[in-house]
């Protein structure tokens, strides 16, 4: 593993970054979604920043809040203060990886906190044609979440600098992070209609924790009607990420048999 240096803002005029190329960089980021607990071994994870690209890489992290808006895209704000991101700038060298250390440090939660943790490429300026400049960002971005501890109030151990995830840790914490009590048939549909040649649903999770939309079936019904969708027909609902208490809008093809002059009542239930 190569090691990176980490840098001041002003340093980077003395990089040579003037000469990379917009397709120059390719990131890795492991592992994309992750979850803390307030204390104990779990209140920190070990990021890896793989630049696989053949130039040295100017990387800045942030962590801020995540909410969702009906339509899947998110607000957020600066969370840097209920973290310690360790180091929070670096230089990547070509083929190199990075490892950061994020720790929590905003206390106690009493429901599932949902982040962003941001490696973002510091804005390189290019020069074409002599006066044109343009600023090359890549960023990449990670689902980071704080739970409610297990009632291990031990102090965190924090793992050594020579400490390496390896990839079998990193697609168990994946895997753990988007394990949650909420199903299917706790979300709320609060609203079906037409839509042109489309149906739209609007879904409510009243849960404290997020879901992830796989394997999912929606059941519509118009007193003894009844209309099964699932996979394709659920449009781009499948394999969605729908945050405790948040409401989406999702849109699929209007399935047959459905008539827009009746109530209708729809239920989300586990399963193809």
């Amino acid at each position: 593993m190569q090691t990176a240096r980490t840098f001041s803002l002003p340093l980077f005029a003395a990089l040579g970054f003037a000469t990379l190329a917009p397709a120059a960089h390719a990131f890795q980021l492991s592992p994309v979604v992750a979850a803390l607990e307030p204390t104990g071994p779990k209140a920190e994870q070990v990021y890896l920043l793989t630049n696989s690209s053949q130039k040295p890489a100017a990387i800045q992290f942030d962590v801020t809040t995540r909410q969702q808006r009906s339509d899947g895209s998110e607000t957020r704000q600066a969370a840097n203060n209920h973290f310690s991101v360790q180091p929070s700038q670096v230089v990547i060298p070509a083929g190199g990886t990075q490892k950061v250390k994020v720790k929590w440090q905003g206390g106690n939660v009493s429901r599932e906190q949902a982040y962003r943790f941001i490696a973002k490429q510091v804005p390189v300026k290019l020069e074409q044609g002599g006066d044109i400049s343009i600023n090359v960002v890549m960023t990449m971005e990670g689902a980071l979440y704080v739970k409610p501890g297990t009632g291990n109030s031990a102090p965190a151990a924090s793992k050594g600098d020579d400490y390496t995830p390896t990839r079998e840790e990193i697609a168990a914490t994946e895997a753990a992070a988007n394990q949650t009590s909420t199903t299917p048939a706790m979300l709320q549909v609060q609203d079906i209609r037409k839509q042109g040649q489309y149906l739209v649903i609007s879904v409510h999770n009243p849960a404290q924790e997020h879901i992830i939309l796989n394997a999912t079936r929606l059941q519509l019904k118009a007193g003894i009607k009844t209309l099964n969708l699932s996979g394709a027909q659920l449009g781009n609902l499948q394999g969605q990420n729908l945050l405790g208490g948040a409401t989406r809008h999702f849109q699929m093809p209007l399935p047959a048999g459905f008539d827009e002059r009746v109530q209708w009542q729809g239920q989300l239930a586990a399963g193809r």
